[in-house]
């Protein structure tokens, strides 16, 4: 993790989750990341266990020239490093 943003991200998560995997979607305040929510994505297992885009910002989708909804994370790489991602 070299980015600010990123940094600031994964402190915050993990401030809220103290030892549990992640914290409760309740617990998450929009308001307290509200600087980082351009570059904040959310990933969800589909029923294959393959990491899907569940919510993507517009800048994360505007650098991608797409909406990234639904479409699986691993997709952004070559084919022969989905198995790696």
């Amino acid at each position: 993790m070299q980015q600010e943003a990123t940094i600031a991200l994964f402190q915050y998560w993990n401030r809220l989750r103290g030892g549990r995997p992640a914290p409760l979607r309740s617990e998450i305040e929009p308001a307290d990341i509200k600087r980082l929510l351009a570059d904040t994505f959310i990933l969800e297992a589909d029923g294959r266990d393959e990491a899907i885009f569940r919510l993507a910002s517009t800048r994360l989708c505007a650098v991608y020239g797409r909406e990234l909804k639904g479409f699986a994370f691993p997709s952004l790489w070559r084919a022969r490093d989905h198995k790696m991602i």
